[in-house]
């Protein structure tokens, strides 16, 4: 089984994580770790930039050809896809939903329990998949 790990990327400026907000994801797989990795709306409006910001932070080349395409030669990563988001700190909801258009839906099958499994708080939260 692989690995899965959550990344949650912060608020620009070193602002305190909000108590609820609402951003894009993406679910990924590099080597044998899978990923799913959030921003909020904030932080990065397009999938394709919250990919640019995981790479950069991992050494892969990356580069952009025009303002909207983000080129990748990387042999052992795998989009899987991505989504929309909204997470609840108060009530402990996390509500995934929704596709990306560069890189179409996540993969929603036995998705709660990868996030339960992951050791991350969000994985103690209720996980609603529209």
């Amino acid at each position: 089984m692989e690995k899965i790990v959550i990344l949650v990327y912060p608020p620009p400026g070193g602002a305190p994580e909000p108590r609820a907000y609402e951003g894009k994801f993406l679910q990924l797989v590099l080597r044998d770790t899978e990923y799913l990795v959030f921003a909020p709306r904030v932080l990065h409006r397009f999938h394709n930039q919250i990919l640019a910001g995981f790479l950069a932070e991992r050494d892969i080349t990356s580069r952009w050809i025009g303002e909207q395409t983000l080129e990748v030669n990387a042999p052992d990563l795998a989009v899987i896809g991505g989504g929309r988001f909204r997470v609840n700190n108060d009530t402990g909801t996390l509500e995934l939903w929704d596709n990306s258009q560069a890189y179409g839906r996540f993969e929603e099958r036995g998705l709660p329990g990868k996030i339960a499994a992951a050791g991350h708080r969000w994985g103690r939260y209720r996980v609603k998949i529209d």
